[in-house]
């Protein structure tokens, strides 16, 4: 029993002497929710997805809503059209058919496309976070700091330990323009150049 209160006394001066040594450390936190929104790369990223997709999502949720319609049409017209015991003529049917085909072909196609805008914006966000961690480890030790964290991961933190505007200025003057060329993408043209 004595032994027993000896290893748990150890036990607890331990941890009362390891816990001071962490909440003594220097904790930087970056708000990358700031660094996605306010950021040059980030604003350039944004700006090139909407000026390369905006045009084709609209002309895509145009076709698809047009598509919708005309079967909704169809269907409206079948149903205007029934009698009781009588089946629908069989043309009507097909082109009900038809237009339901062509009404999930281009909801497909904007489903696509949509998946494509999210893919590209996924990647635009990962270069900027691999341009952020060289920098937030300069930071790090130009403050002497022990770790940067992004503020959404610790419950609370010294407003003072913020350094997200100084990582965003030199976001800025480092890598103000992301690429919205997939690395597949990009390697498709060196490929097809060299036939």
């Amino acid at each position: 029993m004595k032994t027993l209160l000896k290893l748990s006394a150890a036990a607890a001066l331990l941890a009362a002497a390891s816990a001071p040594a962490f909440a003594a450390g220097t904790v930087l936190t970056v708000d990358f929710g700031r660094v996605f929104s306010d950021s040059a790369a980030a604003k350039s990223g944004n700006t090139q997805l909407h000026a390369k997709y905006d045009t084709q999502l609209q002309q895509r949720n145009t076709a698809f809503t047009t598509a919708a319609q005309s079967y909704q049409t169809q269907v409206n017209a079948i149903r205007a059209a029934a009698k009781p015991g009588v089946q629908p003529a069989q043309a009507a049917v097909t082109a009900a058919n038809q237009a339901g085909e062509r009404a999930q072909a281009a909801q497909e196609a904007l489903n696509q496309l949509d998946q494509e805008v999210q893919t590209v914006g996924r990647y635009v966000q990962s270069q900027i976070v691999d341009k952020v961690g060289p920098i937030a480890e300069q930071i790090r030790v130009e403050r002497k700091a022990d770790v940067v964290v992004p503020k959404g991961s610790v419950l609370a933190a010294d407003p003072s330990g913020d350094v997200t505007a100084l990582v965003i200025q030199r976001l800025d003057a480092s890598f103000p323009n992301p690429s919205i060329a997939l690395p597949q993408q990009q390697a498709a043209p060196a490929a097809g150049g060299g036939r």
